[in-house]
């Protein structure tokens, strides 16, 4: 491990991750980045070993840095550091070739472990997510082919919003509508997809493209 990669806005958290890295490989070199441009100029004039990369930047989201580096570098190790926990966020990842998602809520021992796994070969990930990839994999293969047929435009929303994480509460402040409206619109949702969860729901939600 010689050059290691962090995408980070808030300069907190990128010395947080900057001391850890020091701990973790004491030998490395490590450059700095807070934007999406800023990366994009890095990783096309230096090679990087690791990239710890953020998702809500100032100029775009860390997930096209992450196809980028793939693009570039398929050797670099991707991993997302975020305040994200929902099912989109961490599936869109991975699709863009990330190799773990931690999570910025992690204890610095638990970053640590993490950091000096990843030489062991034991992905990062944060256990919450972890669980939800378990989840996501242990649920049945469903038939998205006629998602965009049998919902309305509102229960599309629905469905949009459900994957990003909303809660019911949130379903309804996001939609201006009542919570016994937002009620109604999840369980429709879920019956005409025929599913019993969010998680459900999201999987489709991800793999019909409506919550790209």
């Amino acid at each position: 491990m010689d050059n290691v990669l962090v995408l980070e806005d808030y300069e907190p958290y990128r010395d947080l991750l900057l001391h850890i890295l020091q701990k973790a490989f004491p030998d490395i070199s490590t450059s700095e980045a807070t934007t999406v441009a800023e990366a994009s100029k890095l990783i096309t004039s230096t090679y990087f070993d690791l990239a710890l990369i953020d998702l809500n930047l100032p100029d775009g989201s860390g997930i096209e840095v992450i196809k980028e580096l793939r693009a570039i570098s398929p050797d670099t190790f991707c991993v997302v550091a975020t305040v994200f926990d929902d099912d989109k966020m961490l599936f869109n990842s991975l699709k863009a070739g990330a190799h773990g998602y931690l999570l910025k809520d992690e204890s610095r021992k638990n970053l640590l472990a993490h950091l000096k796994g990843i030489l062991q070969g034991h992905p990062p990930l944060s256990s919450s997510m972890a669980k939800k990839m378990i989840r996501h994999f242990s649920v049945p293969a469903l038939d998205t082919h006629h998602v965009d047929v049998n919902l309305s435009s509102r229960e599309k929303e629905v469905l949009q919003l459900i994957a990003k994480g909303h809660p019911r509460k949130s379903i309804a402040r996001e939609l201006d509508i009542s919570l016994h409206t937002a009620n109604d619109h999840v369980k429709a949702v879920y019956r005409k997809l025929k599913v019993s969860s969010s998680v459900e729901a999201t999987r489709i939600a991800l793999d019909s493209g409506l919550a790209e």
